[in-house]
C-alpha cells in the first residue's frame, strides 16, 4: 500500500516516525494515473484486496488439483485439495454472511450507536487519510496540514490535465474537496487524543472521535473524470460481429429451409449448425466444402459478413492508434504528476558571519535532526540543511558588505544561477536605530529596503554639505512578508518589528554616522551592510527575497556580546515560519497546469 501510494503521490513522508497515506474515494469512477504494470498491479491489489484474498488461494488449490488429475497415485491428494477448497469457501462465505448481518444490525437497529459505519460511508465519496503514523503528538497537525496540501496538489493536477485535454490552461483555482481523517487509521494514542479535540469531528466525544472532516466544503464533480478515446471499441466491434453471425445464421437457416421445400436441400445450410458453420467460414471470405446457399438473401448476408470481416483491418488500425495515443496521454500525465509531486519549495538562506551560519544550522537541526551537507557549486559552497515541512533549505555564506568578489551581490547571484531557488531570505544581525522602542535581540523584518551608498553630496553655504540619496528604495517579496506576519501570530520568541531597513557598505560604529543615517531616512528601524547586494542579485534572477535580522548593537560601542542572541532569534523565527507550512509548494504554487520545469 505504501509503495502504491508513493508511486501515485498519495504518500506524505517525513521519515519512518511520521507519514500519512491518502486514499481516493472508493466510489470514484476516475482512477489514479498509472506508472507501468507494477504500479497498476499494486493499485489493483490495493483496491480489491478482499477479492484477491478470496480468489488467489482458491485458484492455487484448484490449479494444483487439476495438475494432479492425470496421475492415478495422486487421487487422494486431489480429493484433499478439493476438500480444503470447499472448506475454505464455506468459511469465507460464513464470515461474509456474519459480517453482513452485523452491518445490517448496525445500520437499521443500532444506528445511533453505529458510529463505526461513518468512516466507511465517508470514504466512499471523499478522499481519506487511511493511515496516519506520527510518533510525536505535537507534530500531528503538521502532518495533516501536509496531507491537506498534497490533496490540493493532486486535485489541481487532475484539473489541469483535464483542462489541457480541452485546450485550456488553468491559472488559478481553489480545491473544494473534503479530506477525511479516519480514527482507525491513526497508529498512536497521543495523536488520537489530540484529534479528539479538533473541530469538525464526527462521533461521540466520550467514546473518542471517529472521523475528522478537514477543510469541509461541498464536493464538486471530479474535474479530471474525463473520457480519453481508447481502442476499446475494437472489442465492441468484435462483439458486434459475433452477434451478427449468431443472428445471421438463424436468418440464413430460415431462408434456406423455406426455399428448399420446393427443391433439393443437399449442400445447403438449412439447419442452424450448418448455417453457423457457413457464415463463420464467410469471415475468412471462403465457403465450407459442399455447403453454399441458394437464396439471394442468404448470399447477401454472406457477402456482408465477409465485408464486416474485412473492416476489422481498418478498425483495428484506428483502435491501435487511439489506444497508443491514450496510453501516451496517461503516461505523460503520470510523469508530469510525479515530477510536480516530488518538486519541493527551494529556499536559499544567505548569512555573513559564522555565528549567523551556526545559528541557522542549529535552528533547522532542532526540527529535522539533519546535519548540514556541503555541496560545491562552481566557486561557492552551499550547505544542504534537509527538509522542513515541504521546503528544501540551502545556506550560503558571503563576506561582509555587498561589493567585492566574495560580497553578497556576486555570491548570491552565482548561487541563484546554479540553484534556482524559489525564495531567498537573508538571516542575521543588524544595527538597531530605535533604542527607545527596541531591545537587543529584537527581530527586524524589512518591509522596505533603502540603499544608502549612491548619493549626491553638494556644498552649501554656511552649513553642512547637502546629501541627496539617489539609490533605490524597494519593497521585498509581498508573499514572504505576508508569511512572516502570519508566523508572528503563534511566535513566542523575541518581538518582531516591521519597517524600513537601511543598507550600506559602511560598518556603523559612530554616533554621528548613525545620526546621519537616521536624518536621511527618519523611518529607518535597522541598518545592515548586505541587503543591497541581495536585492540586486534577486532582481537579476527574478527571485522573491526578504531580510530577517535581529538587533545586536546600536551603532556605537560595538561588541560581540549580543550577536549570538540576535543570530539565534532571527534564525529561529525564519525556521518557525517554514515549519508552519507557509512556504509549502501547495500554498503558493497555485497554477494547476504548470509544467514540471516551472
Amino acid at each position: 500500500m505504501l509503495y502504491a501510494g508513493a508511486s501515485e503521490g498519495r504518500l506524505i513522508w517525513r521519515d519512518a516516525s511520521g507519514f500519512a497515506l491518502l486514499e481516493a474515494p472508493l466510489l470514484s469512477r476516475h482512477r489514479p494515473l498509472g506508472g507501468g504494470f507494477r504500479s497498476a498491479a499494486l493499485r489493483l491489489a490495493d483496491r480489491h484486496w478482499d477479492l484477491l484474498i478470496f480468489t488467489a488461494p482458491l485458484f492455487l488449490l484448484m490449479t494444483t488439483a487439476l495438475g494432479l488429475l492425470p496421475f492415478p497415485s495422486a487421487v487422494h491428494a486431489v480429493l484433499l485439495l478439493a476438500l480444503v477448497a470447499i472448506v475454505y469457501v464455506a468459511v469465507w462465505l460464513t464470515g461474509l454472511a456474519a459480517m453482513s448481518a452485523i452491518w445490517l444490525w448496525r445500520t437499521f437497529w443500532a444506528f445511533d450507536r453505529a458510529t463505526g459505519e461513518v468512516a466507511e460511508s465517508l470514504s466512499g465519496v471523499h478522499w481519506t487519510v487511511t493511515l496516519c503514523h506520527e510518533e510525536e503528538a505535537g507534530r500531528a497537525e503538521e502532518l495533516i496540514r501536509r496531507a491537506t496540501g498534497r490533496l490540493a496538489q493532486i486535485v489541481a493536477l487532475k484539473a489541469g490535465a483535464a483542462a489541457a485535454d480541452l485546450g485550456y490552461r488553468v491559472s488559478l483555482g481553489e480545491p473544494t474537496e473534503t479530506l477525511v481523517l479516519a480514527r482507525r487509521g491513526i497508529t498512536t494514542d497521543g495523536v488520537r487524543s489530540h484529534v479528539d479535540a479538533w473541530d469538525g469531528a464526527v462521533g461521540p466525544r466520550d467514546d473518542g472521535v471517529e472521523v475528522v472532516m478537514i477543510q469541509p466544503a461541498s464536493r464538486a464533480p471530479d474535474p479530471a473524470d474525463r473520457r480519453v478515446v481508447t481502442g476499446r471499441f475494437l472489442l465492441l466491434y468484435l462483439a458486434a460481429m459475433l452477434v451478427a453471425v449468431l443472428v445471421g445464421a438463424q436468418i440464413v437457416a430460415n431462408q434456406e429451409s423455406t426455399a428448399c421445400s420446393t427443391s433439393s436441400c443437399e449442400e445447403r445450410p438449412t439447419t442452424y449448425p450448418d448455417a453457423l458453420r457457413w457464415l463463420s467460414q464467410r469471415l475468412l471470405l471462403t465457403d465450407p466444402p459442399n455447403l453454399s446457399p441458394a437464396t439471394g438473401a442468404a448470399t447477401a448476408i454472406g457477402l456482408l459478413t465477409g465485408l464486416m470481416a474485412l473492416m476489422v483491418i481498418p478498425v483495428a488500425y484506428v483502435a491501435g492508434r487511439d489506444q497508443l495515443r491514450a496510453h501516451t496521454i496517461k503516461v505523460e500525465a503520470y510523469r508530469n504528476m510525479r515530477s510536480l509531486m516530488e518538486k519541493r519549495t527551494r529556499l536559499l538562506i544567505l548569512v555573513v558571519t559564522s555565528g549567523e551560519r551556526d545559528a541557522v544550522f542549529r535552528a533547522v537541526a532542532e526540527i529535522n535532526g539533519k546535519k548540514p551537507t556541503a555541496r560545491f557549486l562552481g566557486d561557492r559552497t552551499v550547505f544542504d540543511l534537509g527538509v522542513v515541512s515541504e521546503v528544501e533549505i540551502h545556506l550560503v555564506q558571503s563576506e561582509q558588505a555587498a561589493g567585492g568578489p566574495a560580497g553578497a551581490t556576486l555570491v548570491t547571484s552565482s548561487v541563484i544561477d546554479r540553484l534556482a531557488p524559489n525564495f531567498l531570505v537573508m538571516v542575521g544581525i543588524c544595527c538597531g536605530l530605535r533604542p527607545q522602542e527596541q531591545t537587543l535581540g529584537d527581530i527586524v523584518v524589512s518591509s522596505q529596503l533603502r540603499l544608502m551608498d549612491h548619493r549626491k553630496v553638494a556644498d552649501r553655504q554656511g552649513g553642512d554639505p547637502l546629501i541627496i540619496l539617489r539609490d533605490d528604495k524597494v519593497t521585498p517579496s509581498g508573499l514572504l512578508l505576508d508569511r512572516l506576519r502570519a508566523a508572528e501570530v503563534d511566535w513566542t520568541g523575541a518581538p518582531v518589528h516591521y519597517g524600513l531597513m537601511l543598507s550600506s557598505s559602511v560598518l556603523i560604529d559612530s554616533v554621528s554616522v548613525r545620526d546621519q543615517f537616521v536624518g536621511l531616512e527618519p523611518d529607518g528601524c535597522g541598518a545592515e551592510m548586505e541587503g543591497g547586494g541581495v536585492y540586486a542579485a534577486a532582481a537579476k534572477g527574478r527571485t522573491d527575497w526578504i531580510l530577517v535580522k535581529a538587533i545586536s548593537d546600536w551603532g556605537i560601542g560595538k561588541n560581540d556580546d549580543a550577536q549570538p542572541l540576535a543570530a539565534r532569534n532571527a534564525a529561529e523565527f525564519v525556521v518557525h515560519m517554514i515549519r508552519g507550512g507557509a512556504l509549502d509548494r501547495g500554498t503558493w504554487h497555485t497554477s494547476a497546469a504548470s509544467s514540471p520545469s516551472e
